[in-house]
């Protein structure tokens, strides 16, 4: 059957005018909510080292730009029909490049790292998700659990965000990394997050979790190490290998110390876990330098007034109670040099020679056998 040539017309301009497709322009913007955070935070430039306004201004809105984007992915997964695990992942991404597209649109002035990015990681049956917006990096998890046996105000199964312990707000980056699920197949990843400031050193930091869906509302944090990243990368002293692949796993990191001499971490070391089981198990540790983790022991237990752990670093009771008495709350290295002065024998300055530690190896443990702590007064 033919139509009439004004339906024709009316249909052709019905097209043009664009109402036929708004679908696909609903599609391609953020919700209303969303791009109102987007217009609120373009004029606080894009990130904070370059704000004319205080981070503590701009990062409540931020928090509701992120909460904003998660409930909206939520709402896309849970209607018009609950997603199945096989066609979450399609859900959420058109959500996240609707948002992506406002941004490219409302905050086009600033460079493209720092408009709304985001990165998914699938697995099944959940969904993980990294949300980034000036500088600012969000972890996110979506699965799908049923709440009926608690006390709730949305009971049956739906998809929600999953509690995370870590990481905190202040992530710059986050990186993204599936971990070995174990006999149970439980959802296992790990997120390697940075904190970085507008100057000076920042913090690298690994956090591990497990969930399933009998787990509900909080993911188990089955790994934790938080460290420190300096400057200069020539100085890095990494020990180990980055290795998050089959059942073992290898994470190496640096952290400050009491034989630091600037803002870069002297001590590094590399965790090693076993993933193989039910439950995850911390398995090893080595260090860059295992004489300086003594001395470093040694100080920070001594200031503590810890005798019972400072015995465990020196070679006797009477050294121990001496350095606990001779410690000053606070000494930064002024020089940090090491000399081998015996067979066994090796000394590590701190301060010019004024301040030392003579350690022994003995049964293949370094000890601090003297030492003399300079006086200031």
């Amino acid at each position: 059957m033919t139509l009439p040539a004004a339906i024709l017309l009316t249909l052709s301009v019905f097209v043009l005018s664009g109402c036929v497709p708004s679908r696909a322009k609903a599609a391609d913007a953020a919700p209303p909510a969303v791009q109102a955070l987007l217009r609120e935070l373009a004029p606080a430039s894009a990130d904070d080292c370059s704000a004319s306004v205080s981070a503590s201004d701009v990062q409540p809105s931020e928090d509701q730009l992120f909460n904003a984007v998660a409930a909206w992915v939520a709402d896309r997964l849970n209607g018009p029909t609950l997603a199945q695990a096989s066609d979450a992942e399609s859900r959420a991404r058109s959500a996240l490049l609707a948002t992506e597209h406002s941004s490219a649109e409302i905050n086009k002035s600033w460079p493209d790292e720092d408009r709304f990015h985001f990165e998914i990681l699938t697995l099944q049956p959940a969904i993980l998700v990294r949300l980034s917006y000036r500088g600012q990096a969000k972890l996110v998890l979506f699965g799908a659990y049923d709440l009926s046996r608690a006390a709730s105000i949305d009971p049956g199964m739906k998809w929600r965000q999953v509690g995370l312990a870590d990481p905190d707000p202040s992530a710059s980056t986050i990186d993204l990394f599936p971990l070995h699920r174990g006999p149970r197949g439980r959802v296992r990843f790990l997120a390697r997050v940075v904190r970085a400031g507008c100057a000076g050193s920042f913090g690298e930091a690994y956090y591990g979790y497990e969930w399933s869906a009998g787990g509900g509302q909080l993911a188990t944090e089955i790994v934790k190490i938080e460290g420190a990243e300096g400057l200069d990368d020539a100085a890095a002293k990494y020990v180990g290998t980055f290795l998050t692949t089959g059942k073992t796993i290898q994470l190496p990191y640096c952290f400050f110390s009491a034989v630091d001499t600037w803002d870069d971490p002297t001590l590094c070391a590399a965790d090693s876990f076993d993933l193989s089981g039910d439950n995850a198990h911390f398995t090893g540790r080595i260090y860059n330098a295992p004489d300086l983790v003594v001395v470093n022991s040694a100080i920070r237990h001594a200031q503590a007034r810890d005798d019972l752990a400072l015995r465990g670093y020196c070679t006797s009771d009477a050294v121990a109670r001496k350095l606990i008495r001779d410690i000053p709350v606070f000494r930064a290295a002024e020089a940090l040099e090491r000399s081998k002065i015996g067979p066994a024998r090796e000394k590590v300055v701190l301060n010019e020679g004024s301040t030392y530690f003579n350690l022994i190896k003995l049964r293949g443990e370094w000890r601090v056998e003297s030492f003399r702590i300079a006086d200031d007064k």
